[in-house]
């Protein structure tokens, strides 16, 4: 029994030895993609013994990532063993002898790293990704991925860090940066918080938005000679200078902190005529950035996605309409410029919404269903009382129409969609044919019996937008905010025509002094249900066929339009 107890406990301390020992060894550092075209040369992964004791690697081998078996190596305390893709590429640009291993290549999504002894004990695992809190700039911008302390938890994506260990390599714009086989550097001042291709004459994203002393990069690939001039010589808006030098053939990047809020503009010297010009909203995250609305509207040009969403602004304008939301917020302050902006909260502030208020609002941009708001910190009224600006005529809604205030002519109705409580949609169209859609809140005094009524008259209303659906490209409508008669257009007294009877079930007869043209019987949701040319002053409408429910009856007469409701009844 003595025997068997002391046959235990040495086999527990060969095992606890060879785990200790195997616990030395860690994955240390990982290029999983370097910033090549192609099939990558410059994939590796690095083993460091964080140990005192030697440890031979014979058999180990790896069951996840890639495939390799490494040969008799002993690893002594602090050295470090490197595996590649191509041992040729990795002597090229780092000046190294490495292995190579058998075959497979690392994911540039990221994956697990699965290494083993010869008999299968798990050494150590890795399951490295490419997304926050692991380092981004290791997916295809130059460094490798670097362990900052072997001593704790390697899987936690913070206890990595882009290298910041440069080789004067320069691939596709980026500097190839890593220490294979040597100490890990102190780190990268991180990667650039946006990079900017120069391709086809274009600077892509053409507009970017970043924080105070983020990195912006530019990056040119083409033969073709560019650069970056956003001197103040140039720009003389613009809160400092940044320039990239006299313009060149790529591969070049160009690095620059901005050390200035504001709004900054900057061309490319060459090609500047031929529309190559870019803008940049650098922000302060612990206060509020001036910006003007016009500004702050702009979107990345593809999905109608407001860039400056989440940025803290104050934005200073006239409030247009009434308070849409009167459990919160939601107004419109357009400036003198006609851009807008909605302002949103879903709980009331102490500021009471009055048209014609000149206020300042301190926020955070936000972008809900396609629609750029700011939610407000503080609303700060600069005066009252101020006039409205003029009106932007036209007959269909916009990106660059939403927040502006709006006029367009109701000719004729099309149909009406009840939206529950909050008011309802109408489709109408203008003199030129063309469809918009009118948001008629509920909070604005109008039913949907009395839109009817409108036909013919001047409608005005900010462009707002409501789609659920990214990319935001549709679901534009005019918020309806005022009307008046309109001109061409003229509506005739209610006694200029006698129908009879009301309530009807068969016939209705209509009576006047007046040549009636025409006569429409449109129920409540706007579908046109009965449509009758007359020519004359007297009338009989069949009605026989319709359900029970009130109807709206509109007459055409030379002189003008005339409205009416009726109840049908069965």
């Amino acid at each position: 029994m003595k025997f068997r107890s002391l046959s235990f406990l040495l086999t527990l301390f060969f095992l606890w030895t060879v785990l200790s020992v195997h616990a030395q060894v860690v994955i240390n550092e990982i290029s999983y993609n370097p910033p090549e075209s192609g099939n990558d040369s410059l994939e590796y992964i690095e083993l460091y013994n964080a140990g005192v004791s030697p440890v031979n690697i014979d058999g180990w081998h790896f069951t996840k990532g890639v495939v390799d078996t490494f040969p008799n190596i002993v690893m002594n305390g602090g050295d470090y063993y490197v595996t590649a893709i191509r041992a040729s590429a990795m002597e090229n640009v780092f000046g190294i002898t490495v292995r190579q291993w058998i075959s497979g290549a690392l994911s540039n999504s990221g994956e697990t790293i699965l290494l083993v002894d010869a008999s299968g004990n798990l050494v150590d695992s890795v399951a490295y990704k490419k997304v926050d809190p692991w380092p981004t700039d290791p997916n295809g911008l130059g460094p490798s991925l670097e362990l900052i302390d072997a001593a704790h938890d390697n899987n936690d994506g913070t206890n990595w860090q882009a290298s910041g260990a440069g080789t004067g390599v320069i691939i596709n714009g980026h500097e190839v940066k890593g220490t294979p086989g040597a100490e890990n550097s102190s780190g990268s001042s991180g990667g650039p918080a946006v990079t900017i291709d120069l391709a086809n004459f274009l600077f892509t994203p053409k507009n970017a938005v970043v924080k105070l002393l983020d990195l912006v990069r530019w990056v040119n690939n083409e033969p073709v000679s560019h650069n970056v001039d956003g001197k103040q010589d140039t720009y003389p808006g613009n809160p400092e200078s940044f320039f990239s030098g006299v313009p060149a053939a790529g591969p070049w990047q160009y690095d620059y902190v901005p050390a200035l809020t504001g709004y900054y503009q900057y061309q490319c010297d060459l090609h500047v005529f031929n529309g190559m010009v870019g803008t940049l909203g650098v922000y302060d995250p612990l206060t509020y950035t001036d910006f003007p609305l016009r500004i702050l509207r702009l979107t990345d040009g593809v999905n109608g996605d407001h860039i400056y969403d989440g940025v803290p602004t104050r934005v200073t304008g006239v409030v247009h309409g009434i308070n849409f939301l009167p459990t919160g917020y939601s107004f419109y302050v357009i400036d003198q410029d006609n851009v807008g902006i909605n302002v949103f909260s879903s709980t009331p502030g102490s500021y009471t919404v009055h048209q014609g208020d000149k206020v300042t609002v301190s926020g955070v941009i936000n972008q809900f269903n396609g629609l750029l708001e700011i939610v407000p910190d503080a609303i700060d009224v600069l005066s009252t009382s101020n006039p409205l600006v003029s009106p932007l005529t036209t007959d269909v809604v916009t990106e660059e129409k939403e927040g502006s205030y709006l006029h367009t002519t109701y000719s004729s109705l099309d149909s009406i969609v009840a939206t529950a409580a909050s008011g309802f949609n109408v489709y109408i169209k203008q003199p030129s044919g063309a469809q918009m859609l009118v948001r008629v809140d509920a909070d604005l005094g109008l039913d949907s019996t009395a839109i009817v009524d409108l036909v013919g008259a001047e409608l005005f209303g900010v462009g707002t937008q409501f789609d659920p659906s990214f990319p935001y490209t549709s679901g534009y409508q005019l918020q309806l905010t005022s009307w008046s008669p309109g001109a061409g257009l003229n509506f005739i007294p209610e006694d200029a025509i006698t129908m009879s009877p009301n309530p009807v079930s068969d016939e209705l007869h209509f009576q006047s002094d007046r040549i009636i043209e025409r006569l429409d019987l449109i129920a409540l949701d706007g579908k046109q249900m009965v449509t009758q040319n007359v020519k004359a002053e007297n009338e009989t409408l069949k009605v026989n066929s319709l359900a029970a429910g009130l109807y709206i009856v509109r007459a055409i007469t030379a002189d003008g339009i005339w409205t009416s409701k009726v109840m049908v009844e069965r």
